[in-house]
C-alpha cells in the first residue's frame, strides 16, 4: 500500500484513514457511530478538521513522529488544495479495493 502525504503550512504530513484514526476522530466529537463518514462530502467544516486532524496524527505515529495538529491548526493554515488531496486521500484509504474478475480467476 502507498503511504500518502499532504503538505500543510511547508510540513509534509503523512495521511492514514486507518481505525485508529476513525475512533480518535469519533471521540474527539463524542460521536458512537460511522453515520456520516460514507458520504465525506457532506461534512460541515468544523467535523472535516478533527477527521483530518486525526488521520494526520495517525500517520504522523505510524512515521514515527511524534508531531500532532489540531483541528484548529489545519483550519488557519489549509487552503482548498490541501482539503481536496485529504478528501482524496481518505476516500482512496477507506474504499475496499475488490479484484476484478481477471484477478479472482488466478
Amino acid at each position: 500500500m502507498n503511504k500518502t502525504y499532504i503538505t500543510i503550512a511547508g510540513i509534509r504530513h503523512r495521511v492514514e484513514a486507518n481505525w485508529n484514526a476513525i475512533t480518535s476522530y469519533l471521540t474527539s466529537r463524542g460521536k458512537d457511530s460511522l453515520e456520516g463518514l460514507s458520504d465525506i462530502s457532506k461534512l460541515s467544516p468544523s467535523e472535516l478538521a478533527p477527521l483530518m486532524a486525526a488521520c494526520i496524527n495517525e500517520g504522523n505515529r505510524l512515521d514515527g513522529n511524534d508531531t500532532r495538529v489540531t483541528s484548529e491548526e489545519l483550519g488557519e493554515s489549509c487552503g482548498l488544495s490541501q482539503i481536496t488531496e485529504f478528501v482524496t486521500a481518505f476516500c482512496q484509504q477507506t474504499t475496499p479495493q475488490l479484484p476484478t474478475d481477471a484477478e479472482k480467476k488466478e
